[in-house]
């Protein structure tokens, strides 16, 4: 299930973003590039011609309980191997570092869970987005009088990692990652912080579009998700709507207008109801014209009906209206007729 988030600007509060909604919304609609770019050596054996389901992980209790004042979400996906078989990704996503030993027992119950239901194997993978959180735990380990048990899981974090390396890296999820070490760095509560803010996501939205002007797929989830990830005041918003480089294109106008998605966000709905309106503008003003010319051509033409039922010739009709010669000499034959 897709889950769409919407911004009220004049009430701006960053608290409100759905940053679950948001990382579930670009998983599934890039999930080959979410494993190309996290999952580099499970990615190449899987057949992602036979497509991805996504299962409603929810269905668990345990799940819905523990999700209560927590802030992480999480993803289940079935794939198909290429030799044929199935397999299970377990993506979570920790939105707020929280105790080493709480959050290994839950990627635990995670997947022993999910291993109970569907008996496949899993491959997990836990993405610490609090950037300002240096230490993580991978593994979870149980031991009472000779019953032990050892579990590791995949962990991508997003402390420390090289931003000039992510903004050259071709996989749009690096641009993901961008935001999301940014939003976890800016706590957007004092003007300097909104400035910032306002300037990395002005940063990010250009090079969306510098690389990949070309993937409309890629362009269209990405915009989306840093124009609600990034959410600035109402004056900053102005500010960043009049500097859109898209905005002062008309040649992009046809590009932006085909991303349906971006209708209701902050900052590129607005330009699609500016074009729409510039659109209707145009519409109204040629169809106006387009009348004029059809009202003053039909009375040129009863004009000239009434010269020939009084016997005038067709070049004297011609002199005397705008109408062309074989014009009048058409109008006499229908009329015969």
């Amino acid at each position: 299930m897709i889950t769409t988030v919407k911004e009220n600007t004049n009430n701006y509060d960053a608290k409100d973003t759905d940053y679950d909604g948001l990382w579930k919304n670009l998983i599934e609609e890039l999930f080959q590039e979410f494993m190309e770019f996290f999952a580099p050596d499970l990615y190449p054996e899987i057949d992602f011609e036979k497509g991805t389901d996504f299962p409603n992980i929810e269905l668990f209790q345990f799940v819905i309980n523990s999700r209560k004042g927590r802030k992480y979400s999480d993803r289940l996906a079935k794939v198909t191997m290429k030799n044929g078989t199935e397999k299970y990704i377990f993506v979570h996503i920790e939105v707020q570092a929280v105790g080493k030993q709480d959050f290994a027992e839950r990627m635990f119950k995670y997947f022993y869970r999910i291993y109970d239901k569907h008996k496949h194997p899993i491959y997990s993978i836990a993405l610490l987005t609090d950037a300002s959180h240096q230490n993580y735990e991978d593994t979870f380990r149980y031991s009472f009088y000779g019953t032990e048990l050892t579990y590791l899981y995949n962990v991508y974090r997003f402390y420390g990692k090289d931003k000039e390396k992510l903004k050259k890296s071709d996989n749009p999820f690096a641009l993901a990652v961008l935001a999301g070490i940014y939003v976890s760095e800016n706590t957007g509560r004092t003007k300097e912080d909104h400035e910032k803010r306002f300037q990395f996501k002005q940063q990010l939205i250009s090079l969306a579009l510098e690389k990949y002007s070309h993937r409309d797929t890629y362009l269209s989830a990405l915009l989306y998700f840093i124009d609600y990830i990034l959410q600035v005041p109402a004056e900053l918003q102005e500010k960043l709507y009049e500097l859109l480089p898209i905005a002062q294109n008309e040649k992009e106008e046809g590009k932006i207008m085909g991303m349906e998605k971006l209708r209701d966000t902050p900052t590129f709905g607005r330009l699609f109801r500016e074009i729409e309106e510039e659109a209707t503008k145009k519409g109204l003003e040629k169809g106006m014209e387009q009348g004029m010319e059809k009202g003053m051509e039909e009375a040129e033409r009863n004009f000239a009906k009434k010269l020939l039922d009084r016997n005038y010739s067709d070049e004297e009709i011609s002199e005397l209206t705008s109408l062309e010669l074989k014009d009048v000499s058409e109008l006499r034959k229908s009329l015969k007729n």
